[in-house]
């Protein structure tokens, strides 16, 4: 089974973990020596002797031959069993009885290194090639008048509690070595996958997206690949609709323009000029026609391509409305169209204004251009749930079920209809809505069609 480098590092930054720690551990063993589990044991062992000699004694003194007599298979006893040197001293240095007949050397033992009890027991220790020693040192009241004092010397290989401190580290390691397995598969499974999501987007797929699971930086890091994906199938989806789209739309005047210029070239070859000035006017005419709908064509592009607008706008709807109607008064006036209008008094917040009064223009502009003399246009504005509503409706023949879904659609036009136009209009005034977590539909009415738009008042 190949290890991987992301395995590596946690297993590595594991191991640092523990060395760390390790080395804390042992700081704080050295620097609280007189709390550590080994000095209270030291402490226990030498009252033990001491209460012990004092049983044997009564408490009272005899002979120095008496007292070694008694004493040293005592001690002899006790050092076998507890794997010490132990020792008594009188009042002047001189050795009462001990567990054997070499003394050690305590001259290696330093003051610094001393821990005391409240009692009054004396705790040193000292380590010397990989030897590590305890020695302890108390000085009773009995017996009276000639108290002794008790010496207590172990010498070990290793501290009993480092010894096993040690090798709990070293099954920790081994522990944490096998269960890290599962840990790193399990971060390295969603960057694998992002791997080779990035490497297809990378040939051209720009469908790929990746499972979000949880919320930790690893969801977070999916969600940006998926919203980066999704904004370079945007941008790519955009990009190629609108070159489909200029070379749809100006395909007409282009060929339009190349007759007109033939024909001006035959005129001109068989030095007939009548009616030159008729065709230099159609191809001005072509030409303007196209520019502006060029312009028209980057403008809505770039509603998928850019960001969206600023939503931090205030827009009085029925201002608004009322503005638009105003303008759209002299074609009423010429087409004798009846206008009726039923507005609220509604302010939509966290909006782009300039966005809303586009969508109104687009919608307000198809209802005057598509309704027929004599003929009606209603607009309503109310609250309803939570949503803003906005109906605009004109009258107007029906239209088949079909072709109220593909007005929204880029370029599309009514059949049958002569009145010009880019088919852009519904199509900017649906993407703008939705970026504004809005919807916009269309419907036949009871009076011809209606254009219905919700936008909630309040959004995430």
């Amino acid at each position: 089974m190949k290890i991987s480098r992301t395995y590596l590092k946690i297993f590595i930054s594991f191991m640092l973990v523990l060395v760390v720690s390790e080395l804390i551990i042992f700081g704080l063993l050295r620097m609280s020596w007189d709390k550590s589990p080994l000095v209270h044991h030291m402490e226990r062992q030498v009252f033990t002797i001491k209460n012990l000699v004092e049983m044997e004694l009564g408490g009272l003194r005899t002979s120095a031959e008496e007292e070694r007599r008694v004493l040293t298979p005592l001690l002899k006893n006790l050092g076998n069993s507890i794997e010490a040197d132990i020792w008594i001293t009188g009042p002047y240095g001189e050795i009462v009885a001990s567990s054997s007949t070499k003394i050690p050397d305590m001259s290696g033992f330093r003051e610094e290194d001393a821990a005391k009890s409240k009692d009054g027991i004396y705790i040193y220790k000292k380590r010397n090639d990989g030897i590590k020693s305890v020695y302890g040192v108390y000085t009773g009241k009995q017996p009276q008048g000639y108290p002794f004092t008790y010496h207590l010397y172990h010498s070990l290989p290793k501290f009993d509690e480092e010894s096993w401190f040690l090798r709990g580290q070293a099954v920790l390691t081994v522990i944490a070595a096998i269960f890290l397995i599962p840990v790193a598969r399990r971060v390295i499974r969603p960057l694998r996958e992002l791997t080779n999501s990035a490497a297809k987007m990378g040939k051209g797929d720009l469908n790929q997206r990746v499972e979000i699971k949880g919320k930790d930086e690893l969801a977070e890091l999916g969600k940006a690949f998926n919203h980066m994906a999704e904004g370079l199938e945007k941008m790519v989806k955009s990009s190629r609709e609108l070159t489909a789209n200029v070379s749809h739309e100006l395909r007409s005047p282009l060929a339009r323009m190349r007759i007109s210029l033939e024909m001006l070239k035959e005129r001109i070859e068989g030095g007939n000029t009548s009616g030159c000035g008729t065709f230099m006017n159609g191809m001005q005419a072509e030409i303007t026609h196209m520019d502006e709908l060029i312009g028209k064509i980057i403008k809505f592009s770039k509603l998928d391509m850019h960001e969206p607008p600023t939503m931090t706008e205030t827009a009085n709807l029925q201002v608004l409305i009322s503005d638009l109607l105003e303008q759209y008064q002299c074609i009423a006036e010429r087409n004798n169209l009846n206008i009726k209008a039923d507005l609220a008094k509604i302010k939509l917040p966290n909006c782009n204004r300039n966005s809303i009064r586009v969508v109104m223009d687009n919608i307000l502009g198809n209802a005057f251009k598509y309704t027929e003399p004599e003929g009606v246009v209603e607009v309503s504005l109310r609250r309803d749930k939570g949503e803003v509503l906005i109906s605009v409706d004109n009258t107007h023949t029906p239209l088949p079920e079909n072709d109220l879904e593909e007005i929204f659609n880029p370029f599309h036009r009514l059949k049958g209809q002569e009145i010009p136009g880019s088919g852009l209009g519904l199509a900017s005034a649906r993407k703008i809505i939705r970026i504004h977590h809005g919807e916009i539909r269309a419907e036949n009415s009871d009076t011809g069609f209606r254009i219905i738009v919700t936008i909630p008042t309040k959004r995430m």
